[in-house]
């Protein structure tokens, strides 16, 4: 069977929307499309997700959940980096296909199509930024931030997923009309039907007498060494605390050989990526986010609507979403021993921990709905 035999068929809709993304996983970006194109279903859009990879690359995690999901998308593959001859490919389908707007999720799509003048382009471009990283100086990564700066100014509309990235140096340079918030949301639940959690995580927990959960890509700015760190320090060794680390990425290794250095081989458990994340907070008593930098995380507003409690640095909008410590924990990132401190406050505190698990889902309930989220999506393409 070809990719394009296991693509989903295209419906008419209303508006039709062509989302453009090269993902690593289905980490907070992906799942916040997935469920934008199930709720702009709903609305009565037409929405395609388009998804990028390399050449022999048979299925991407994103493509095998739309197609679970039965959402629409089309697998597309092509020569990886500035790759401006496939972006023009990608446009002429786009033209035949005769869709409205196309909507890039990511530097990629950000660059390949803001890059074409909107003579040529003709078709609206919609940009969500789900998080800048600031990566260092003359890497991969900061050729494409470099190059994202640039082309921003040559898309439509800019959408951020929290109030604070107004605040960024590339946000500020750009015509405030150009610039809108929107949020990012969830179905108020999912489904009722209780799954089985795995025996590899319910052998973990059931060992531990207080399990923290850590999830998202292996890579440096979710700063997961920090929390191994912290629990290597004397007051947390002798803890019968224990530590998921779900997700993957280029740390892997690194992180591992930390685990292993700091003698916690029996306390820190990498599961690598997992599509039931969801699924098995249950088995958790704390989410921890370390983070340097974030954008609104689909991760944290998982926990929020499942009631498990969160400790997170008090980086982008972490904050905001946390309403300011009173729906979760939040500690001075920049503060040494601030995740320490906060997280020994708090593990005993079984009073405060369940106050939290009951304000966060009250804070999500009243702000972070799907149908919110798409509704401002629709406002934004019916103005262009």
């Amino acid at each position: 069977m070809t990719l394009q035999e296991k693509d989903t068929p295209i419906e008419k809709g209303t508006i039709k929307v062509l989302h453009l993304i090269d993902s690593g996983g289905l980490y907070g970006a992906e799942k916040m499309l997935l469920t934008l194109v199930a709720e702009q279903i709903k609305q009565g859009l037409e929405p395609v997700i388009l998804s990028a990879g390399e050449k022999g690359i048979e299925d991407k995690a994103i493509e095998v959940e739309a197609r679970r999901l039965g959402l629409p998308v089309k697998a597309w593959r092509m020569t990886p980096g500035f790759n401006l001859k496939e972006a023009w490919k990608i446009l002429k389908w786009a033209k035949i296909n005769e869709f409205d707007v196309i909507h890039s999720h990511g530097y990629k799509f950000n660059i390949l199509m803001g890059i074409l003048p909107r003579k040529i382009r003709s078709i609206p471009l919609v940009a969500t930024l789900h998080g800048y990283v600031n990566a260092k100086r003359y890497t991969k990564m900061w050729l494409y931030e470099v190059l994202d700066r640039f082309v921003l100014k040559r898309i439509d509309k800019v959408c951020l997923v929290s109030p604070h990235m107004k605040s960024l140096s590339v946000i500020k340079k750009l015509s405030p009309e150009k610039v809108i918030v929107i949020e990012n949301g969830l179905p108020a639940s999912i489904s009722n039907s209780k799954k089985e959690i795995p025996k590899e995580i319910s052998d973990f927990t059931n060992e531990h007498s207080f399990n923290l959960l850590a999830v998202g890509r292996l890579s440096p700015e979710k700063n997961f060494a920090e929390i191994i760190r912290v629990l290597a320090s004397g007051e947390f060794k002798k803890r019968n605390i224990g530590l998921s680390v779900i997700g993957d990425g280029s740390l892997f290794y690194q992180l591992k050989m930390l685990r292993d250095e700091c003698g916690l081989a029996e306390k820190v458990q990498f599961f690598g990526y997992r599509s039931d994340v969801v699924e098995i907070m249950s088995e958790f008593d704390l989410l921890v986010m370390p983070s340097l930098t974030e954008g609104l995380p689909v991760t944290l507003l998982e926990a929020m609507r499942e009631g498990l409690p969160v400790i997170a640095s008090n980086v982008g909008g972490l904050p905001s979403v946390l309403d300011n410590g009173n729906a979760g924990l939040t500690y001075q990132a920049d503060k040494e021993n601030a995740l320490h401190c906060s997280l020994l406050s708090i593990i005993n505190d079984s009073a405060r921990l369940a106050e939290m698990s009951i304000s966060a889902k009250s804070q999500f309930s009243s702000r972070f709905s799907s149908v919110v989220m798409a509704g401002s999506y629709k406002l934004v393409y019916e103005k262009h």
